[in-house]
């Protein structure tokens, strides 16, 4: 996510020389999650009223047993409940359980504690199926209507992740992440009016005209979650030199030429990227362009952003393809491994060769290594100081310290290494020491990020 005023500097944009990739450990990461169902399939069938603001249909998980004890209880996240909560009618309403039922609600209604009807056992996959009613609200926001236009960000019911800590249910928070998620397969049908369209995550495979309606069907692969828009937007496309599609839409109240311009900018930061962390693995990118006033500058989901039409805001959120939706992380306990490394990303990109901010702590007690929790209390500036402004002078640093070549392989190596899983603190040192065969001890103290 970019922060309102957020921003990196715009210079030229100069790729690196692609490092030569450390040998990759197994995908992912081993998740302490003997009792967590994984391997998750999503098979979700939605129909909107006539502007594209409300939302009905079915939602069904598919799930493994990895573990080697029986599965008989497991939660889900409804995120879009995260601001209004409980009160009255939630915009998000699950119903008609089938497989399970709701013994638990928990953070204002975005946790759902699910018991199944039989306990799953181990090696064996089961599935839960409901009804899901989605009222997007009016605001400017990631999950909003913004004007006319909906955005329907972390809007569907997605497993939590249970993990070394056991089960991860934070709270909701509005100038940041909580979110945190494996990656799945997802299934997607979207009925709508055919004068909207409704830009995703993954890619559309088919599209049915039904009388004044399109049914829209998309699959995404190996995301850690699938969001969309609905709006008369204005639409255009592009592939990139490696063969990525790259679809860009945007309302009237943009311009054309400036967010054509900005979509041949994010083909250029994605082919850039590519170089330098691993190539984009998926078919599709798609960026919506509009603006959120003060609320955000952009937004992260697999293979889909939202952005304000500025080339930071663009540069920022392509990165977070690799930090965070490829690369995944915990957003609410470490939100500096995704932020950070996606602001650095960027700046470089631009052909940033110092921060493009100051780099000097803004309270005494402020730290990089702590959790959104902390930065609740503490208050959104130090959030983002702590977080965008000395991460990336982190970042800077580092590379200054162990030199570019050695970071090229960090980078790359973090992508080969942790891919579709899970990337925490301690891997992103190990392997700094690993490439540079540097003691940085000293370094991650200096930069208050010794935490786990």
């Amino acid at each position: 996510m970019v922060a309102a005023g957020v921003a990196v500097a715009a210079h030229a944009a100069t790729p690196d020389v692609q490092a030569a990739p450390l040998s990759p450990a197994a995908e992912g990461v081993s998740l302490a999650e003997p009792t967590a169902p994984g391997s998750a399939v999503y098979t979700v069938a939605l129909t909107s009223d006539a502007t594209g603001h409300s939302w009905s249909g079915t939602e069904k998980i598919s799930f493994a047993n990895p573990g080697h004890a029986p599965i008989s209880e497991f939660w889900i996240r409804l995120w879009g409940n995260g601001v209004t909560g409980c009160v009255g009618s939630p915009p998000e309403r699950i119903s008609a359980l089938i497989g399970g039922r709701i013994a638990e609600t928990t953070e204002n209604c975005t946790a759902y504690r699910i018991v199944l009807d039989t306990a799953l056992a181990p090696g064996a996959r089961g599935e839960i199926s409901f009804g899901l009613a989605i009222d997007v609200p009016v605001r400017q926001d990631r999950f909003g209507v913004n004007g006319v236009d909906t955005y329907l960000g972390n809007a569907l019911a997605v497993l939590a992740v249970k993990d070394e800590n056991g089960w991860e249910l934070p709270p909701y928070v509005a100038f940041g992440e909580s979110y945190y998620s494996l990656t799945a397969d997802y299934d997607v049908t979207l009925d709508h009016p055919a004068a909207l369209q409704v830009p995703s995550s993954g890619t559309v495979v088919g599209e049915t005209p039904v009388g004044d309606r399109i049914v829209t069907h998309i699959t995404a692969a190996k995301v850690r979650d699938f969001s969309w828009s609905a709006g008369a937007f204005n639409h255009d496309h592009m592939v990139t030199a490696s063969g990525v599609t790259v679809d860009a839409y945007w309302p009237n109240s943009e311009s054309d030429s400036r967010c054509r311009e900005l979509m041949r900018y994010a083909a250029d930061a994605l082919e850039s990227y590519g170089v330098r962390f691993g190539a984009y693995p998926y078919p599709r990118f798609t960026i919506v362009f509009d603006e959120f006033g003060s609320a955000f500058d952009g937004m992260e989901y697999p293979n889909y952003v939202l952005a304000s039409a500025h080339a930071g805001a663009v540069a920022h959120e392509v990165a977070h393809q690799w930090w965070f939706a490829l690369v995944g992380d915990d957003q609410y306990r470490h939100p500096w491994l995704d932020e950070a490394f996606a602001e650095y990303s960027a700046e470089r990109f631009q052909g940033g060769v110092t921060p493009a901010h100051g780099c000097d702590w803004i309270a005494a007690d402020e730290r990089m290594d702590v959790g959104m929790d902390v930065f609740e209390r503490a208050g959104d500036p130090l959030y983002h100081d702590a977080v965008y402004h000395e991460g990336t002078c982190m970042l800077y640093d580092l590379e200054d310290t162990i030199g570019r070549d050695a970071m090229n392989r960090l980078l790359h190596g973090l992508v080969d290494r942790y891919a579709y899983g899970v990337m925490r603190p301690q891997d992103v040192r190990a392997l700094a020491a690993e490439v540079s065969g540097k003691d940085l001890s000293a370094f991650w103290a200096r930069w208050r990020n010794a935490g786990d």
